[in-house]
């Protein structure tokens, strides 16, 4: 039996690490970040009314994303290792207060020179990290689909689409816009996921693209929670600041809004009882509601498994340089969709 416990989003500004020159000047805003979220999580645990606590950070709020770097030298100035310097502030508070931490940085690997990733994790009350994902669609970074079969390999199945097994029932991450791929999701439903975190950094304010009818439906349509924190705001960086408008939800497993933050600002008021049993309840009952009992996922798999977008394995040779190397592999993929008619080009 698992009680119901609390998962909060914690809404907060990204800092942008583009105009440090090196990694000191960029852990130097990232320490900043920390302070205040030391703040934040303390606020947090004192508030709290279950005996467990979930607190979820956005996509990449520590150091904002690369824009003008090399892939190489945004590995030299903002990417950490994971578990690494950027993270262990926030273990040790995931330990003091007894809490869980979900957040969300760009992660170097020694074992994969040259490439870093988009990566989610999620620590554990004992302080160490239990869970890490990294971010598969993708235009800002490598991605695990451009080595597939090396990284197949290496970590299966099971390390490309990790779920937690906790005391708070099993739980999966995905960042920012892969809630438009209903894939993502479903691959970690496939695998058992009930509670679904989401750190993003999205527009947050309106459906621009349907990112925020997408949530609506990866929750309903999976039948999991869905914790979605949103960041507000850039600051300096040379993109507006308003780029990211917060607006922080929570969704249960029928899609419904459990909680949400109602505009941009730093916040803690998404927050919300997660009822895993409830949700278990609803899955092993038979009928119409049942989403996850309807699926005839055979009849889908012979198309799946003729299709191709963007292909596999494209830097399984040599890591990705820069970001112009992804464009231009999607310029090559809409030359291939178009020659096998899966789209048509507009006419003359």
């Amino acid at each position: 039996m698992i009680k119901p416990w609390r998962a909060t989003c914690v809404q907060v500004p990204t800092y942008f690490v583009y105009h440090a020159s090196d990694r000191e000047g960029a852990a130097a805003i990232v320490n900043r970040s920390l302070d205040r979220w030391e703040e934040l999580i303390m606020g947090a645990a004192r508030m709290g009314d279950t005996e467990r606590q979930l607190l979820l950070f956005p996509e990449f709020s520590l150091t904002g994303f690369p824009l003008t770097e090399t892939a190489q030298e945004w590995i030299d100035k903002a990417c950490t290792e994971i578990p690494g310097p950027f993270t262990e502030r926030l273990q040790a508070r995931a330990q003091a207060h007894g809490l869980y931490i979900g957040a969300n940085a760009y992660e170097r690997d020694p074992e994969w020179p040259g490439r870093y990733f988009n990566c989610s994790f999620l620590i554990g009350p004992s302080g160490d990290i239990i869970l890490k994902y990294r971010r598969i669609n993708t235009v800002h970074t490598g991605s695990p689909h451009d080595f597939l079969d090396q990284y197949l390999e290496r970590y299966g199945l099971e390390g490309t689409f990790p779920v937690a097994d906790t005391e708070l029932g099993k739980i999966a991450m995905m960042p920012c816009g892969e809630i438009m791929y209903p894939e993502a999701a479903r691959m970690f439903m496939f695998r058992g996921a009930e509670v679904l975190l989401h750190p993003t950094s999205d527009y947050g304010a309106d459906d621009k693209f349907g990112w925020e009818s997408a949530k609506v439906a990866r929750a309903s349509e999976n039948m999991m929670y869905l914790v979605s924190a949103n960041t507000t705001g850039a600051r300096n960086a040379p993109i507006p600041e308003n780029s990211n408008m917060g607006h922080s939800k929570i969704y249960d497993y029928d899609g419904r809004l459990l909680a949400s933050v109602k505009g941009p600002g730093e916040s803690t008021g998404a927050s919300a009882i997660i009822d895993v049993e409830s949700l278990r309840r609803a899955r092993v009952h038979p009928g119409a509601l049942n989403r996850l009992l309807r699926q005839r996922v055979e009849i889908y798999r012979p198309v799946y498994n003729a299709a191709s977008m963007y292909p596999a394995n494209q830097f399984a040779d040599a890591a990705m340089d820069s970001k112009a190397r992804i464009m231009q592999i999607q310029q090559d993929a809409v030359a291939s969709l178009v020659e096998r008619g899966v789209i048509t080009p507009p006419g003359d």
